[in-house]
């Protein structure tokens, strides 16, 4: 661990993944770290991980992208095994099925390694690693109600006591707490830090369960059925998690969401374009109830765009910018703005009035290409609404044809991936060698071509009795 300041003090609101991986890039630079968390947390060594109740989210598929996991790892070395032995995942693209605009990518070296698992394991082993880092505290049961200001300055936090308030005091206030924060609301309402905002509604519901999993379903890889524009924006998707456990997740949009009661949901399942979710789903036992949760549109607090912001206050995750979850790039983004505001601390002390502008700033160039990602697509669909930047219609049309070339062209695969894991921008699809192989391997599609796909096999139905009130769900 690098030197920390003399004497200076973070308080991080929100033990979320984009609070507890702040906590630990602001661990390297500031002497003492408080993350304060609204819930009771529970990390005894027999109990099992259980999705937070403030995190509606925490049942529904996660994933963590390239780009997240080379960041956690360098925080915490070791964690990959660590979770693996605990049960989560490897994946990669020689076990892919990836269903896109008509056929499948194709299968091979996709240049990028995920780690599928429950998001409730991931919170837990972060912050079992964090616990272990002595200049870092976190105190459950603790609600933020607003910042303590002196002046414009951000002093640190008041927090509920009793019938009254208690002020935590600190030389920098990282708000982590999530897209419903009570500080970015308290600011907004009050006219003291009010940004421009994004908003893009896609009114995106999801449903999610857990199956029990054979060694031989899909052929031990996972099943991703994304939407195909215009015949289908219906996604469905199975991934292994650990406790050789499948998540299923489903999603549809603009007031089509999957039902939550087994005859509707396998209903659903057999719509999708690719037969193997509805034949997972089918053959394998379900082992957890239908979890459901609504995300009403994408988000985005321009604080860059603010040309006064709070000395002592910054924002990392969505706080500042919620996406579509479909997309899956909420937790690698948290990693790279909280990596980017460690590397500022190497030369701004905490509570430096240059820190919120020149992060913020940053932070910007980080969420441009995952915002870019989601909202350009989330405007293949007719219903969708807000502002779209321009050259969007004329990008997605490109993207097709990516996704195209990707069905038979392993490069151009492996690009797409590299870019939709955060790991290159998306100029990367722009070089002028990239754009000659996707023209050329947009022609050779089997949707074009008329070629017969192969589906995944589904292997004998998983576990003999009825499980689907086990607490891991």
């Amino acid at each position: 661990m690098a030197a920390v300041g003399a004497g200076t003090s973070a308080i991080v609101v929100g033990a979320s993944i984009a609070g507890m991986l702040t906590a630990r890039a602001l661990a390297d630079r500031v002497d003492d770290v408080l993350v304060l968390e609204r819930e009771r947390l529970t990390d005894a060594a027999d109990e099992p991980p259980h999705p937070r109740g403030h995190v509606p989210q925490g049942r529904h598929l996660h994933l963590l992208l390239a780009a997240g996991l080379d960041q956690l790892c360098a925080w915490f070395p070791g964690i990959d095994a660590e979770l693996e032995a605990a049960g989560a995942v490897r994946v990669d693209g020689t076990r892919a099925w990836f269903f896109q605009q008509g056929a499948y990518r194709a299968r091979g070296d996709w240049g990028t390694v995920l780690m599928s698992m429950t998001r409730p394991l991931l919170e837990q082993t972060v912050r079992r690693r964090l616990a272990d880092v002595p200049n870092v505290r976190i105190e459950d049961g603790v609600r933020v109600d607003r910042v303590h200001r002196q002046g414009r300055r951000v002093a640190g936090v008041e927090v509920a006591a009793g019938s009254g308030v208690e002020v935590r005091p600190a030389d920098l206030v990282a708000d982590c707490s999530g897209r419903s924060s009570r500080i970015a609301h308290d600011l907004e309402s009050s006219g003291v830090l009010a940004p421009p905002v994004s908003l893009v509604s896609i009114d995106c519901a999801y449903a999610s369960c857990l199956l029990a999993r054979g060694p031989d379903d899909l052929d031990g890889g996972f099943l991703v059925c994304g939407p195909t524009p215009p015949r289908s924006y219906r996604i469905g998707a199975v991934l292994p998690v650990e406790g050789d456990r499948w998540m299923v997740t489903l999603a549809g949009v603009h007031g089509d969401p999957p039902p939550t009661d087994d005859e509707g949901f396998r209903a659903f399942t057999r719509t999708l374009l690719s037969p193997g979710v509805a034949q997972v789903v089918e053959r394998c036992e379900r082992v957890s109830p239908v979890a459901h949760y609504r995300f009403p549109a994408s988000r985005r607090r321009h604080y860059e765009k603010v040309p006064d912001l709070l000395p002592g206050l910054v924002v990392v995750g969505d706080a500042a910018c919620s996406f579509d979850p479909v997309y899956g790039q909420g937790m690698a983004c948290a990693a790279l703005q909280a990596a980017s505001l460690g590397e500022l601390l190497r030369t701004l002390p905490p509570g430096s009035p240059e820190l919120p502008r020149r992060f913020h700033r940053r932070a910007a160039k980080i969420l441009d290409a995952p915002w870019s990602i989601a909202v350009g697509a989330d405007f293949l669909h007719p219903l969708t609404q807000g502002p779209k930047a321009p050259g969007t219609d004329l990008v997605n049309r490109y993207v097709l044809r990516v996704l195209l070339a990707s069905h038979t062209d392993v490069a151009v695969a492996r690009r797409f991936n590299r870019v939709l894991q955060l790991v290159e921008p998306p100029s990367a699809l722009m070089r002028p060698s990239t754009v000659a192989r996707v023209l050329r391997a947009a022609r050779r599609s089997p949707v074009r071509t008329g070629r017969a796909l192969v589906h995944p096999r589904v292997g004998p139905v998983a576990g003999p009795t009825d499980r689907s009130a086990d607490p891991r769900g």
